[in-house]
């Protein structure tokens, strides 16, 4: 129930309040939706165009056919342009400005077009506003920008109605700004759980992604995480040339602590000593929980004779620490570097050996 609060809190009109998370959405949901989007674009201006037909046989004035042939040859080149943006450039930040700018263009364009037929019927443009505002509400926009473009179309077309159509009765008039107010209102209501809802299905899944991928107590990475990153580590390795080191380590006698305390103050012990080791690691680093007390490090870019340098301050670190009931405690480290031929196994295996040895030559040591 408390998850469930927390995640209404960071909704606020239909987005993410905190900016860098609706960024994050709406860039997943263009890439997730890519091809959709690029054939929509396509779509629209392959419908758009095709509305000259009809005009061709409305429109007998030769000049109204050549300004109406010209402005949707405009629009279809910017939807155009549109398409190959979206194709190309993997910036989203200004794709929302960019839609919500054509659907007003697009708009205008619908009311400049409607001005020239010779005896436009009212009824049958009011119809047409309203699958505009629908198809508006479709459109993966901001639910703000969808509602400012949506009213922006009706009350454009209310002035033009009102300036254009002198036999319509007043009760006509006002029974299409009723309709279309209504498909308005039941547009952003609909728009808006929409909304809602994928960005309670994002959060769902990034604490889904979370918890395959780091470990509930200490909430660090786990194994899982590991395995995923590591092929990435290791060809970045062969490259550039770099190194990769690989660090395991254990707690020193952790059955005793657990014997003589009890479980929960292992598992604050746990906690507290994974939250020191990740102040003192870089962002690169990666930080494993490997099992029970074993932990791994990952040190990228970092030969082997730095990797044991780093491992031996953190157990400087760890034995100068006093945990909560318990006092002081130490750890074994073992070191190993990714060689030529190595795979995952293979370079754990060297680390597990080395930490062995660092337990039998006496404990809180660095092998």
């Amino acid at each position: 129930m408390n998850q469930n609060i927390n995640k209404n809190a960071l909704i606020h009109l239909g987005e993410f309040r905190e900016e860098a998370l609706e960024k994050k959405f709406n860039d997943a949901e263009i890439i997730r939706n890519l091809n959709y989007v690029k054939f929509t674009i396509l779509i629209v201006a392959l419908v758009y165009f095709i509305f000259i037909i009809p005009e061709y046989f409305i429109l007998k004035d030769t000049n109204d056919f050549i300004s109406v042939l010209i402005c949707r040859c405009i629009i279809v080149a910017l939807l155009i342009i549109l398409y190959f943006k979206v194709s190309r450039d993997r910036k989203f930040d200004s794709l929302i400005y960019w839609v919500t700018a054509y659907e007003v263009i697009i708009s205008l364009s619908f009311i400049y077009i409607s001005n020239k037929f010779p005896a436009p019927d009212f009824m049958i443009q009011s119809f047409s506003v309203m699958v505009m505002i629908l198809a508006i509400f479709l459109i993966n926009n901001r639910w703000l920008y969808s509602i400012f473009t949506s009213l922006f179309i009706s009350i454009g077309y209310f002035v033009f109605a009102a300036l254009s159509f002198e036999d319509v009765s007043s009760s006509e008039f006002i029974a299409a700004v009723f309709h279309i107010m209504l498909v308005v209102l039941l547009s952003s209501i609909a728009s808006y759980s929409i909304n809602y809802y994928k960005r309670i299905q994002y959060l769902n899944n990034i604490e889904l992604i979370r918890m395959a991928e780091h470990d509930p107590l200490t909430g660090i990475y786990n194994k899982a995480k590991f395995n995923k990153e590591y092929t990435g580590l290791e060809d970045r390795g062969k490259q550039n040339n770099a190194h990769l080191s690989i660090v395991m380590f254990d707690i020193d006698n952790f059955k005793e602590i657990n014997d003589q305390y009890g479980h929960l103050t292992g598992d604050a012990v746990l906690v507290d000593l994974t939250g020191l080791i990740g102040k003192h690691i870089r962002n690169s680093d990666l930080f494993i929980r490997w099992g029970g007390e074993e932990f791994v490090l990952t040190f990228p870019d970092t030969p082997l004779l730095q990797a044991t340098e780093i491992s031996e301050k953190l157990r400087g670190l760890i034995s100068d620490h006093s945990f909560e009931k318990i006092g002081h405690l130490s750890c074994s480290f073992g070191v190993a570097t990714y060689r030529e031929g190595d795979d995952l196994d293979s370079v754990i295996r060297r680390a597990d050996e080395r930490l062995y040895l660092a337990k039998r030559s006496g404990k809180n040591k660095v092998m």
